[in-house]
């Protein structure tokens, strides 16, 4: 915290902002870091559903079986450059959702429901029998859903900037609705211009600048089309945000949030980890609401943590049977 007490001189006032400037160095976005970012796709796996749609996920890595769930706004290939850690002990799953990346452009109407059964036919697909899935903002709402549903199936969740609070959904659909609108009226750089001074934490817009903004903007604009974001925006409406839901979600869950979230508060944080059975809240310093951009260091040694401490569980329970 920078203590600027009453009548400090601007030296002392330059030295302390200097020493927060250090504090807080391995956070943030810079345009190099964004431009660097590896987006190939390693192959071109993909399974075909019932209905003609074809999903595309790629699989790295050893160990307890980790899914990661896209948000709509990135792709699969993304995820090798916030894993590396994670990589090394686990087996990592990451795929498109249906109207996005690799996966099949659809047509008709989308809905929450359609990614939690693409969810489990991946799953399936893989001979996965159970897996920590990883969220974040408006794909934590898949993740909930998938666990309410099919609870032998998760051994744990990992949701980050979760899009729904202890209250219910009227925040969220109110957002989601301002950003369609944006969407309608600016087209997807009028979307991200909305959204990023919301997204991102201070640390990536006044030390980034310019550069990661364009870089940002760039890949953003490159893995989305107006038709897809607008589709895959409104299947967020089609779930809602019953507090009494969480109940159902019985697997251990962290829920972390930069401590600059726009969506959520600590307190709203602590409110949802409340509600689950087994629920813990935790605060990513500096961080905005995708803390795996901006703090990646610290969001792998949380994953990490988490799925340590259960896969540690899990094994003694198993040992004393």
């Amino acid at each position: 915290m920078i203590d600027l007490l009453p009548g400090a001189q601007p030296m002392e006032l330059m030295s302390v902002i200097e020493e927060h400037q250090r504090t807080c160095a391995d956070f943030g976005l810079s345009g190099e870091i964004v431009e660097a970012y590896d987006l190939g796709y390693d192959s071109m796996q993909a399974f075909r559903r019932e209905d003609g749609t074809e999903i595309y996920y790629e699989v790295r890595g050893s160990g307890p079986p980790l899914c990661i769930v896209n948000n709509m706004y990135i792709v699969g290939p993304l995820w090798k450059n916030f894993t590396s850690k994670i990589v090394q002990q686990h087996t990592v799953v990451t795929y498109d959702l249906r109207n996005q990346g690799a996966s099949t452009t659809i047509d008709g109407d989308l809905t929450v429901a359609d990614h939690v059964a693409d969810l489990l036919a991946l799953l399936d697909v893989l001979k996965i029998e159970q897996a920590y899935l990883l969220g974040t903002s408006i794909s934590t709402l898949i993740c909930r859903d998938f666990a309410v549903a099919h609870p032998e199936r998760v051994s744990g969740l990992v949701l980050l900037g979760p899009f729904f609070n202890p209250l219910g959904s009227k925040r969220r659909k109110y957002l989601t609705r301002s950003w369609l609108r944006s969407l309608e009226r600016g087209g997807p750089r009028g979307l991200f211009d909305h959204f990023y001074p919301l997204v991102f934490g201070d640390h990536t817009i006044e030390n980034g600048g310019s550069p990661a903004y364009l870089a940002l903007r760039d890949r953003f604009l490159a893995l989305n089309s107006q038709r897809q974001l607008e589709k895959n925006l409104s299947a967020s409406l089609t779930t809602t945000d019953d507090p009494a839901k969480l109940a159902d979600v019985r697997c251990p869950t962290l829920l972390a949030a930069g401590e600059a979230d726009f969506f959520c508060s600590p307190s709203s944080l602590e409110g949802l980890a409340q509600l689950l059975p087994s629920g813990r809240a935790e605060v990513i310093p500096y961080a905005g609401h995708v803390p795996y951009f901006e703090a990646t260091d610290y969001f792998e040694e949380l994953v990490l943590r988490f799925v340590g401490e259960i896969e540690i569980e899990r094994s003694s329970a198993a040992s004393t049977r």
